[in-house]
């Protein structure tokens, strides 16, 4: 379990390393494959609080691992649960600290089941002719 929690925060600092960390002064990223746009930073600031909010509880993460040949790691449905609970708060103007102290397993896990509430509708405006 421990190398899962290691393993974690271990993708988490090279994400945290800057492009001239590289030494060609060019960001290298998974997204540049041309598979999709890349995030922007308030995106990676939410999933990385995500990630360190999973790894404050390895029973969690135990529960939601695969593995994948020989190694286990952490369900995406996790990191996806996590990440629409940390992004509530942030949106809700709470700081990072503020989450991880607060945030528990039970409200990553049901982060999901919330229903979002429908668009409001405008009202038409009739159009009155004179």
């Amino acid at each position: 379990m421990l190398d899962l929690v290691d393993s974690l925060e271990g993708l988490l600092s090279e994400n945290d390393q800057s492009p001239e960390a590289n030494g060609d002064g060019e960001e290298e990223h998974d997204w540049h494959n041309g598979q999709g746009e890349s995030p922007d930073s308030g995106a990676l600031a939410a999933l990385h609080l995500a990630h360190r909010a999973i790894a404050k509880f390895p029973d969690l993460s135990k529960r939601y691992q695969k593995f994948i040949g020989t190694a286990a790691v952490v369900s995406s449905a996790l990191i996806v649960l996590s990440s629409i609970a940390v992004s509530k708060r942030l949106n809700h103007g709470e700081s990072p600290d503020k989450i991880l102290e607060e945030i528990t397993p039970d409200e990553i896990e049901n982060a999901g089941r919330e229903k979002p509430s429908p668009p409001k509708k405008e009202k038409k405006r009739s159009r009155l002719l004179h």
